[in-house]
């Protein structure tokens, strides 16, 4: 008897941790203001592989556009070369990447250059100045 009420507590638990889960981010970092939004990436899960950095950003909206309110990106750089590569894009619903997803997608696999001083550039250049 024991044992069973052990079992359906744990199960209990498990299924209440997947109902009230929602996309916990690390501590946001502010990088630069742009005319829409905010840009901010999140420093605790910026990764190195090889020749690589990964990481999240996060522009966060003045005004609601398309209903949502924010949109993480999660980020492939090639310091060296100064190229980019956009892995995945999720729209949430309130700002600073809370409320539920929206939607969300994979970019084309595809490596770009950032246009010369545009929001994107000043980004890059600060995860490639403070994790290389």
């Amino acid at each position: 008897m024991g044992n069973s009420v052990k079992k359906i507590t744990l199960l209990s638990v498990i299924i209440f941790t997947f109902l009230i889960s929602t996309t916990s981010w690390g501590e946001w970092s502010y990088v630069v203001d742009s005319i829409k939004g905010k840009y901010f990436y999140d420093k605790d899960r910026v990764r190195k592989s090889g020749k690589y950095i990964y990481f999240w950003e996060l522009f966060d909206l003045k005004e609601q556009f398309q209903n949502s309110l924010s949109d993480t990106s999660y980020t492939q750089i090639e310091c060296s070369i100064f190229q980019y590569k956009t892995l995945k894009v999720e729209f949430y619903t309130k700002q600073m990447g809370e409320g539920g997803i929206l939607y969300s997608y994979t970019p084309k696999d595809e490596w770009k250059y950032p246009k010369p001083n545009t929001s994107k550039e000043f980004m890059l250049n600060k995860v490639c100045e403070e994790h290389q």
